[in-house]
């Protein structure tokens, strides 16, 4: 809910300029993959990782409830980094506890229905933030109605979750190598990290494709909509694209979905109208759950399950600091050259990852 409407808030509500944007969300990003790198190494170490997780959401929510009290973009870095910081500090955990509970024959869909509900939350969130939105209601309010489900969040998974691991087995020195796999997948992992920009800079672009057609203001419950239409899209296509993963191969799907994101820079930069908008949402929608998912069942069947812990600290650590740089590449390129140059940035490179990743894709071991 919140971050369908933050970068709305940054720009209109604060007046603040696209280059803030990228700022905010490259220092989050970085703070939360040097979080994730200690996070997944240190959960293969103790027996207790569950709680350090419910400590991660907790720090997320009250990130987010520092939101609601700033009055100028500076003070956002604060908040969307503690925010971030609490979600590196969960994000390697859920996932081995994920891959744990899981045959390999089945990660890719395990990874894609987690990513379908994962993404049907973030679907009721901006519709939550549409309405708000578009009944006269004020960013804060916005803000403030997000901390329930954030509050809820940490109750369900302090209470309903388990740590699958049946005993706690002697940890891998970091010394040991991982596999070589692991490292072909974590270079085109890197390559597109760094020209995937964050979805702010599409919902930006989506009030852009509106106008002049709809005043500024008009333009602002469109762009929501964009993200709520998104999110409609990878909650639908998550666990199928999980199931094709354990079908014909994740790297392919993977690299598909790498080229999908390089697709949307494309009718971003040269579409306009509620045709462009759709079409970009459906682009956008269909990479970003997927990529997610398949990533991570991707990760999984290259590394033992004594392992997993490291090497999603590894995988979101490297996804982070290549989220950093995309957001302030990005965020440079849109305030100093044009969206388009930002925008063809990222198509470029995400097309470059998906060739890597076709020509070197990594092979899971049995």
């Amino acid at each position: 809910m919140v971050f369908a409407v933050l970068p709305l808030f940054i720009t209109v509500g604060l007046g603040a300029p696209a280059l803030a944007v990228g700022l905010i969300e490259g220092i989050g990003d970085g703070s939360s993959a040097l979080v994730k790198l200690w996070s997944g190494w240190y959960s293969d170490r103790i027996g207790w990782r569950k709680r350090l997780a419910v400590g991660g959401y907790g720090t997320t929510v009250v990130g987010l409830g520092l939101i609601v009290a700033v009055s100028s973009w500076p003070q956002i870095i604060v908040a969307r980094s503690l925010a971030w910081m609490g979600r590196g500090l969960r994000q390697p955990i859920r996932s081995a506890m994920l891959a744990g509970s899981v045959e390999k024959r089945d990660l890719g869909k395990a990874f894609g229905f987690h990513e379908a509900l994962d993404t049907a939350g973030a679907l009721l969130g901006p519709a939550v933030a549409f309405l708000l939105l578009s009944t006269g209601h004020a960013f804060r309010t916005i803000f403030m109605v997000a901390l329930v489900p954030g509050v809820l969040c940490v109750i369900l998974f302090a209470l309903i979750t388990r740590d699958p691991r049946r005993e706690h087995n002697k940890p891998v020195p970091l010394r040991v190598p991982m596999p070589s796999g692991f490292w072909r997948l974590m270079a085109p992992v890197a390559i597109f990290g760094v020209g995937n920009f964050a979805t702010a800079f599409f919902t930006l672009r989506a009030a852009q494709l509106m106008q002049p057609e709809l005043s500024a203001t008009a333009a602002l419950p469109a762009a929501v909509g964009f993200y709520l239409a998104h999110n409609a899209v990878g909650a639908a296509v998550s666990f199928p694209a999980g199931w094709l993963a354990d079908r014909v191969g994740k790297a392919p799907v993977l690299a598909a979905a790498y080229l999908t994101f390089a697709a949307a820079c494309v009718v971003g930069i040269f579409g306009h109208g509620w045709l462009a908008l759709a079409l970009m949402a459906l682009l956008v929608g269909a990479q970003n759950p997927v990529v997610s998912a398949v990533e991570g069942s991707l990760t999984s069947s290259l590394v033992e399950e004594r392992r997993l812990g490291t090497a999603f600290g590894f995988l979101n650590g490297i996804n982070g600091a290549a989220d950093l740089a995309a957001s302030v590449i990005a965020g440079a390129l849109w305030t100093f050259a044009s969206p388009v140059a930002a925008l063809g940035f990222g198509a470029v490179l995400c097309g470059i990852a998906a060739v890597v990743l076709w020509l070197r894709a990594p092979t899971p071991s049995n």
